[in-house]
């Protein structure tokens, strides 16, 4: 019988978001600090709808494509929620990475991880994900990840990906989308904002936060998300979760080589 999906990775609750709490006389651009590290898990989920949708679908991404006897990256793991699915639903032949750059969030990964870490089946490495070797990958994971990287970098980063997987080998990415159009886009951040009051967010705390964060993560479109995987070379790109502004997609590495056509395979196979 599968695992069944935790709430939050083992055990040490998060403690509850009050970063944006009290009024701040100048609010810094967000990074990912030890205050956020300790609280990251309670953040996430009271602010990205579809949260827990998004790692039940990689659950089953991994239970089905995890090619034994490979790496599975998880790319801006964070505090570790996507790196523990990915140790749980694959073969146990498979080593989990979790990468970031961010110390505070490696150290609460040490925590929450502790048990697979133990049992060599998560590895962790706090480095910025453009200087991770990825060969040998059949799953590589970027949850909430790509947002926060400089817009100049992101095709290059995918394109490595590309080549790093194993043919057969998946992108799984999670990520905030924004619509080219007013009005559509303007529905969905009311939408979203109504989310985020939902979940007991002051009207102070998301003015704050949002403050924060309009220079550090910039959203594309799903469209240009899609059009940059097809450019790279993956197989039909495709959506598989929506939530307000966010959404979860894929893309497959084809198990042949797309440029040799049947009329070279069959020459190649003489």
């Amino acid at each position: 019988m599968p695992p069944s999906l935790p709430d939050n990775p083992e055990s040490n609750a998060p403690d509850i978001d009050r970063v944006y709490a009290e009024a701040k006389d100048a609010i810094s651009p967000f990074v990912f600090n030890h205050q956020v590290a300790q609280v990251f898990d309670d953040m996430i989920a009271r602010s990205v709808p579809g949260y827990a949708l998004c790692h039940e679908v990689l659950s089953l991404i991994t239970s089905r494509y995890a090619q034994p006897g490979s790496l599975l990256f998880d790319l801006g793991c964070s505090s570790g929620t996507s790196t523990k699915v990915l140790a749980d639903f694959s073969p146990t032949t498979c080593k989990v990475i979790g990468v970031d750059n961010s110390q505070p969030m490696i150290d609460r990964c040490q925590i929450t991880l502790r048990n697979l870490i133990e049992n060599d089946r998560v590895a962790l490495s706090c480095q910025d994900i453009s200087d991770t070797d990825l060969s040998g990958a059949s799953i590589i994971v970027l949850n909430y990840t790509l947002q926060f990287l400089p817009l100049a970098i992101r095709d290059q980063l995918m394109a490595r990906i590309y080549q790093s997987l194993l043919p057969g080998g998946i992108v799984f990415i999670a990520e905030k989308v924004t619509n080219p159009e007013l009005d559509p886009q303007q529905a969905i951040n009311d939408l979203h904002l109504d989310f985020k009051r939902q979940q007991g967010y002051s009207e102070l705390e998301i003015a704050q936060k949002r403050s924060a964060l309009e220079a550090v993560l910039i959203p594309e479109t799903e469209f240009a998300h899609h059009q940059r995987l097809a450019q790279c070379g993956f197989e039909i790109p495709q959506t598989l979760t929506r939530a307000l502004n966010f959404i979860a997609f894929m893309g497959q590495k084809p198990r042949t080589n797309p440029k040799l056509t049947s009329h070279q395979s069959g020459l190649d196979s003489r």
